[in-house]
């Protein structure tokens, strides 16, 4: 099963939910060492859009467009977007249900977007996220995504194609 799941995280990020924080934990560390990606593992149990944000400063996980002597967590953010759009590295957001509820959304779609948009075999971000269960996340993600113009899929199938719901 492990196999399977590493070939899974080349095409979608990954929800893993179920059993205890520990063995979520040990399976993500699983991943991880079994995986060829530059890995930024944030710290588990964040609960403020902050700690986020202070976590992506100290680890540098922006490209500023500009010099400055220091900038705000709103340039920072536009930077980490831009960083995320250009990257081919592994993000882990374990126990990730304590984030605030609308910044978690927001990082959800953010992540969503970027695999949805990019063409394939172009490099793009790896996320794991963990959680103690799935608590109807996918319902909430498929209303807070927008579907293009030509679309065929429903929004439920985007993010489906787009994160895979690991029960361990």
């Amino acid at each position: 099963m492990k196999h399977e799941i590493l070939k899974i995280l080349d095409k979608k990020h990954l929800l893993v939910v179920g059993k205890s924080e520990t063995e979520r934990r040990n399976f993500v560390g699983y991943i991880i060492e079994n995986t060829n990606y530059e890995t930024f593992r944030f710290p588990a149990g964040m609960k403020l859009f902050h700690e986020y944000l202070d976590f992506v400063k100290k680890e540098q996980l922006y490209q500023p467009w500009y010099e400055a002597k220091k900038y705000n967590g709103n340039q920072i953010l536009d930077f980490h977007r831009d960083w995320i759009s250009e990257n081919n590295s592994l993000l882990v957001l374990e126990e990730f249900d304590y984030m605030e509820e609308s910044w978690k959304m927001e990082l959800f779609r953010l992540f969503i977007h970027e695999t949805e948009n990019r063409r394939k075999g172009e490099d793009k971000i790896k996320v794991i996220f963990s959680q103690n269960s799935e608590n109807g996340l996918i319902d909430k993600l498929s209303h807070i995504i927008t579907l293009k113009e030509s679309e065929k899929r429903t929004k439920r199938q985007i993010i489906e194609q787009n994160l895979e719901l690991i029960n361990i």
